[in-house]
């Protein structure tokens, strides 16, 4: 939902309730009077006395702008208040007395109960100081904390409007001399961006660019001249596009610069891809009428999917690539910027050395404000920059890229070798390549770092079952099994394993569990039913065959099983 650049709240306002203190516990909606009805994307809400003057304020944080809003409480009222800090001191207690009960007694009222928590909000908390709203009560008989290790301490001597701090064993209730705050705050606008129709946007992760073929206006089919050594950049566009036509003119006119700078350009038009069109005359035109310097042509579906991809893999919001749309591919054949709408040659060119240096220089040129990054571990963008090149190398995998998704995972490898998933997409890729010692050595590398890996698991059971290490194979499908009880496939390659030895109880109940993950499957009814037959049940097997049948009508195997067992059933009759 987020990286489709969607919220869990829906634009909806926020909401403030008012408890009317009836004995029906009605509350009232005061969401518009009480001034906090923002339609923001609200994330966390925490309370504290920020100006010391009695009542809670409000914090507020957004997904949106702004990120954060400050309520300052100015309603006045002449009620009285109490405010309680709390210090745990006994081995049992942690010092900030989290998970401590208070409980203010007043003479004719209900007592006021709050325990102290740890957190309030998403990724917030409020603060630990204890605030009680006193209403007219003007003295307080006792204060009693039920510690959070165990044990009760009561406190006297307790006026309203003051602040305490009530430290444990101690008995005493020891006031905290605060002057009330002047916050000199004003209400400022939200000064919101104008819309834009371009969009520069750098890359911290560089994923590769595949290998790929273009077609010339005659209709040849050519390759994209990426050789390695020279920075490309591969644009995007149509002929109905005034941007495209002015951005095909900017980079002619600076051609000869750009080329100077180390960059080639290719011009793609996508006219008629999606009705399937050999041919585009109104491109053609208009490149033959621009007298294009530089290699152009018509993109393939396959050439523009790919660059959706990777768009998608690195930015939030999948949205479809517009045009004109720019990719700036540098020397290792990597991309390194994102030019979306009509861009500017000259920020191209300042930007062909940007996937030099290390992730985090590349992090701090991406960001879209001015600032610095935090050389602490806990901050650093490190996990989202594998996410995304872990999540790419995937996909490269699984649309049959090889030899490239093999090159990323190794790079991964090296990059974060304690990472179990990048050695298991190696392995994978070993095979098809049928490097099956060095798939097998990436899988158990995978398992070293992560025993339960439950793809691992699969993956190398599978590849020992091929050669011929049943037992081995048979103990990774088990694992494989226990890390995801629902996996079809290697429930069904245990069963035919235990199959092979003659292992017919542990074959039974592998095949049962597989049923029960994918209970209409024939294949399943018809092994249970084998399996059945062996241990002689033989009226159990004949039902499992029947159902084979009804699933798959016409099953030789199931049929001819079934006659079997049938003529031996009325036999023994």
């Amino acid at each position: 939902m987020m990286r489709r650049g969607r919220s869990y709240s829906g634009r909806e306002r926020n909401c403030v309730f008012l408890n009317t203190a009836k004995p029906d516990g009605s509350f009232a909606n005061i969401s518009a009077a009480s001034g906090i009805d923002f339609p923001d994307d609200g994330r966390a809400l925490v309370t504290t006395d920020w100006d010391h003057d009695g009542d809670l304020d409000v914090w507020i944080s957004n997904r949106n702008a702004p990120r954060l809003r400050f309520f300052r409480n100015d309603v006045p009222i002449d009620n009285h208040h109490l405010t309680i800090r709390l210090q745990g001191t006994a081995p049992t207690t942690n010092r900030d007395a989290i998970g401590a009960r208070v409980k203010v007694i007043i003479a004719g009222s209900q007592p006021l109960i709050k325990t102290l928590r740890a957190g309030e909000s998403f990724l917030s908390q409020s603060s630990k100081a204890l605030h009680f709203g006193l209403g007219s009560a003007e003295a307080i008989d006792s204060v009693i904390v039920q510690w959070p290790g165990g044990g009760t301490e009561t406190f006297t001597g307790i006026t309203v409007d003051r602040r305490y701090q009530l430290v444990q064993g101690s008995g005493e209730a020891r006031p905290i001399e605060t002057k009330k705050r002047e916050v000199a705050i004003s209400p400022a606008p939200v000064n919101l961006p104008s819309p834009e129709s371009t969009s520069r946007i750098p890359l911290a992760t560089l994923l590769p660019m595949a290998a790929m073929n273009y077609q010339t206006f005659d209709g040849d089919t050519q390759p994209i001249p990426t050789s390695e050594g020279k920075s490309y950049l591969l644009s995007l566009w149509g002929s109905w596009c005034p941007a495209c036509e002015e951005e095909l003119k900017d980079l002619t006119a600076k051609n000869s610069e750009l080329r100077e700078a180390g960059i080639e350009i290719i011009a793609l038009a996508v006219d008629g891809l999606e009705e399937g069109s050999s041919s585009a005359p109104d491109a053609e035109k208009m490149a033959k009428g621009l007298k294009l310097p530089f290699a152009n042509g018509r993109a393939t579906i396959e050439l523009v999917s790919y660059l959706q991809s990777i768009h998608d893999y690195q930015i939030t919001g999948a949205e479809t690539l517009p045009v004109p749309v720019s990719f700036l591919i540098d020397s290792d054949r990597k991309v390194s910027v994102i030019y979306k709408g009509r861009l500017n040659p000259d920020e191209v060119k300042a930007d062909v050395n940007h996937s030099k240096g290390t992730r985090l220089e590349r992090f701090a040129r991406s960001a879209p404000l001015p600032g610095r990054t935090l050389p602490i571990p806990t901050v650093s963008r490190e996990r989202n920059q594998y996410e995304a090149q872990y999540r790419f190398a995937t996909f490269l995998q699984q649309q049959g890229y090889t030899a490239l998704a093999r090159s990323e995972n190794l790079s991964l490898v090296e990059a974060f070798p304690k990472n179990a998933g990048p050695h298991n997409n190696l392995g994978i890729s070993y095979i098809r390549s049928k490097r099956f010692d060095l798939a097998e050595t990436s899988f158990r590398e995978a398992l070293r770092i992560k025993p339960d890996y439950g793809k691992a698991n699969a993956n190398l059971g599978t590849l020992l079952a091929q050669k011929g290490k049943i037992t081995e194979a048979i103990s990774h499908f088990q694992q494989a099994i226990s890390s995801n009880p629902q996996d079809k496939k290697s429930l069904s390659n245990l069963s035919k394993l235990l199959l092979k030895q003659e292992r017919w109880v542990e074959a039974q109940a592998t095949f049962e569990k597989a049923l029960l993950a994918d209970p209409n499957s024939p294949d399943i009814h018809l092994q249970l039913g084998f399996v059945l037959a062996k241990q002689g049940q033989l009226s159990q097997a004949a039902t499992y065959f029947e159902k084979a049948l009804k699933l798959r009508p016409g099953d030789p195997d199931a049929q001819r099983n079934l006659t079997i067992i049938q003529g031996l059933i009325n036999g023994g009759q």
